[in-house]
């Protein structure tokens, strides 16, 4: 109820005031991102803290893409394959929108499956009168998958959950119907403070996965505020999640009906060290709503937007769940950088120092490497990495995890894993090649026991198999090799709107079964969202 009164008091404030400008979002999609990565790598110092915003990043995206794609100088000249499709533009106003499309068609070979994704939707952007500036999106899609999503996505504890994508239902006899709504007002209070509130999803970190905080799990609430001075970006986040393991209703005495809810505040701050380096400290907590007749489901202590969560946690002897981070980024030449992360959830030094196993220890890292222009090659890029979680990181004892909508908010494995990334990408033109592969282990459960062995972050860590003695891969040691070719045509690079052949093999391999997938499929699609099947 606080949240809600601050952010509507923060709304009015805003609305009315005569300081707004133009403040969208760059897409969050991996592959449209492939265009600018490197502009961004090289001439923005903040570029962890995702989706950027247009008018921070000082890169003009409009320009990169006439030159990347040679808008209005070739045979594709038409605004249907090089704008938006819909322009309404004044003096002091424009609004631009484009439909969205998924129409795909595969097949899946071991299960001898027919798969089809049929995605309509659209998106609108733009700014009025000079001083608001929104963004929109919906798509409605019916989905038949292949053997290894179908199977996760029916599993009873994931309650239908498609990836990223929401709560499905039944379609037909072996299909899902699901829908994504996402959107946000944005406001330029000066030119060193921006505020954003809407409805979707954020990403930090410059790899293909964040440890930190990622665009994994489907979208939610949140009120952004970022601060920009001097050689410092600072961040802060506010969202509200839903608890789908937790159903209240009047049955069990509550006023509210629904899934429980739990809300995050989280900070992060970053700095150019130089030119070429830049750190950025980050830290959240998470804590559930409080349903008990007369306590206050929003915690006014974490609304502070300067302030150390692990000083406060201790002195109001809460029960949430605090993580703390870094990241940093490091421009080795014009053509290439390195990237890494910590996380720590929580850990005793010396345990940590006794090397034990001791279960508390909960950390993971990441490190990365992107080269651009690979052998001289225009447009040929190279990303490598590497992520590592121990177990029980992110888990905790009271649902307050670190999850959200029955997903993980940072990597989709959960913990208790390690995980190798290789990314080939090239582009000439309109034509673009990628090639992916995953080397992943994870300890998972064994079916049908209640002892938790650090992998799922939904189960309760006091039902740990052991305090001490903790290894990695903890349970049901599992490997998965995933390889993905990609060949595709862009035709319109603002939607990223292109024709795409997959050919997808993923091999899972464990104490317990064999598991093979190979799948094909062509597709029209609107390249612009992460849909994270790669696990």
């Amino acid at each position: 109820f606080v949240m809600r009164q601050t952010v509507f008091f923060l709304f009015f404030i805003f609305c009315f005031a005569n300081i707004c400008a133009q403040q969208i979002n760059v897409p969050l999609g991996y592959s449209f991102n492939q265009l600018i990565d490197r502009e961004i790598s090289q001439k923005i110092n903040h570029s962890s803290f995702k989706p950027l915003i247009k008018t921070s990043i000082n890169i003009n995206i409009d320009s990169i893409l006439e030159k990347e794609f040679s808008i209005n100088k070739n045979l594709l000249n038409h605004k249907l394959f090089n704008r938006h499709w819909i322009l309404i533009e004044g003096d002091d106003y424009k609004i631009e929108g484009s439909p969205l499309l998924n129409l795909s068609l595969g097949y899946e070979r071991v299960e001898e499956i027919n798969t089809f994704t049929n995605t309509r939707g659209f998106v609108l952007e733009g700014y009025i009168g000079g001083k608001v500036s929104f963004y929109t999106s919906f798509v409605e899609n019916q989905s038949v998958f292949p053997n290894y999503l179908d199977s996760i996505i029916r599993t009873p504890t994931n309650d239908y959950v498609i990836p990223g994508q929401g709560r499905g239902r039944s379609y037909y006899d072996n299909g899902f119907d699901y829908a994504k709504s996402s959107g946000y007002l944005s406001f330029n209070v000066s030119d060193n403070f921006t505020l954003q509130l809407g409805h979707g999803k954020h990403f930090i970190g410059n790899g293909y996965r964040s440890l930190l905080l990622s665009d994994n799990a489907f979208n939610y609430p949140f009120l952004r505020l970022q601060t920009s001075f001097g050689k410092f970006q600072y961040t802060n986040l506010y969202t509200e999640f839903q608890d789908m393991k937790n159903y209240l209703s009047s049955e069990n005495n509550y006023d509210y009906m629904g899934y429980a809810k739990k809300y995050m505040s989280a900070h992060h701050l970053s700095y150019k060290l130089s030119e070429k380096f830049n750190i950025g400290i980050f830290e959240s907590i998470i804590w559930k709503s409080n349903h008990t007749l007369g306590a206050n489901g929003f915690d006014v202590n974490y609304l502070n937007p300067i302030i150390f969560f692990r000083p406060i946690e201790y002195s109001i002897n809460s029960p949430d769940n605090a993580i703390i981070g870094l990241d940093i980024k490091y421009n080795i030449t014009k053509g290439s950088n390195l990237y890494a992360q910590l996380i720590f959830d929580e850990f005793t030094l010396k345990q940590l120092k006794s090397n034990d196993g001791y279960w508390a220890n909960k950390y993971g890292y990441q490190l990365g490497y992107k080269h651009y222009d690979l052998f001289n090659i225009s447009n040929l890029t190279l990303h490598l990495e590497r992520n590592y979680v121990r177990p029980y990181t992110y888990s905790h004892w009271n649902n307050a995890n670190y999850g959200h909508y029955n997903e993980e908010l940072a990597h989709p494995l959960g913990a208790n894993f390690s995980e190798n990334i290789f990314i080939l990408h090239y582009r000439n033109g309109r034509l673009e090649i990628q090639l992916k592969y995953l080397d992943i282990i994870y300890g998972a459960d064994y079916i049908g026991d209640t002892i938790s062995y650090g992998n799922n972050i939904y189960s309760d860590y006091n039902d740990r198999s052991s305090d001490n003695g903790i290894e990695m891969y903890n349970g049901n040691k599992t490997n998965i090799d995933y390889s993905q070719i990609n060949i595709g045509y862009v035709i319109n690079p603002y939607t990223n709107l292109k024709v795409d052949f997959s050919l997808v093999s993923r091999v899972l391999s464990s104490e317990i079964h064999d598991y093979h997938t190979l799948f094909y499929s062509i597709s029209l699609k609107s390249d612009l969202f992460n849909h994270y099947y790669d696990f």
